[in-house]
């Protein structure tokens, strides 16, 4: 369940410490501050306990406020002097699957290839890595350095390479094991965006290597 709930605040504004992460069993809580004192209020949790939480509710409201006192009891009663200003939303089923990544006439980049789990928070830099491995691929194809599909297949290759320990501790996270090991995981996810990061700025910029030729 990732409910968004902005909260306007009264007066005195909220006080809002930045992007804040709540860790309880089998949740994980959130605070993204957004613009004009709002802020979206979300939970991570497993789909059954969302589902568990809206039978036991009213309206989906009354789930979400009980699932905050359950998961952020500090931050619930922070928002008792906020505002509500949008309605309340969920998303469910979220699956963590990874597709072959081309095929006669089609190639596919970042979550068109493979989908993961929200819980991290982490991916939209995934299009771009891909969009440039592809680039690279097809332009050997297109100047007859390489087979296409040898070039497709090699796109292939590195693109899971380059997400697979990513790939895995979201699956973990997903699975909302006992606090201990989620923070655990956690540590080992911002250990793997470094080296994910460090990988990207380490690769050589086609451009720039053609020009420098010219």
């Amino acid at each position: 369940m990732r409910p968004a709930q902005p909260s306007t605040p009264t007066t005195p504004p909220l006080p809002w410490r930045g992007i804040e992460l709540i860790i309880a069993e089998r949740a994980l809580t959130g605070v993204f501050p957004t613009h004009d004192g709002h802020a979206c209020i979300w939970i991570c949790n497993p789909s059954a306990d969302a589902h568990a939480a809206r039978r036991r509710a009213p309206t989906r409201e009354a789930a979400f406020t009980a699932e905050l006192v359950r998961t952020a009891p500090e931050l619930a009663e922070r928002l008792r002097s906020g505002r509500r200003t949008s309605a309340v939303t969920g998303m469910l089923r979220t699956p963590n699957h990874i597709r072959r990544a081309h095929g006669p006439g089609w190639a596919l980049v970042g979550d068109a290839g493979y989908h993961r789990d929200a819980v991290t928070g982490h991916g939209l830099s995934d299009a771009y890595r891909d969009a440039e491995l592809l680039t690279v691929a097809l332009h050997q194809a297109l100047r007859g350095a390489a087979d296409k599909g040898v070039a497709l297949a090699g796109y292939q290759d590195l693109r899971d390479r380059a997400l697979r320990d990513i790939f895995e501790l979201t699956c973990g996270l997903a699975s909302y094991p006992p606090v201990a090991e989620f923070v655990e995981l956690q540590k080992q996810l911002g250990a793997a965006i470094d080296v994910e990061a460090a990988a990207v700025a380490a690769r050589p910029v086609l451009g720039d290597r053609e020009l420098a030729r010219a």
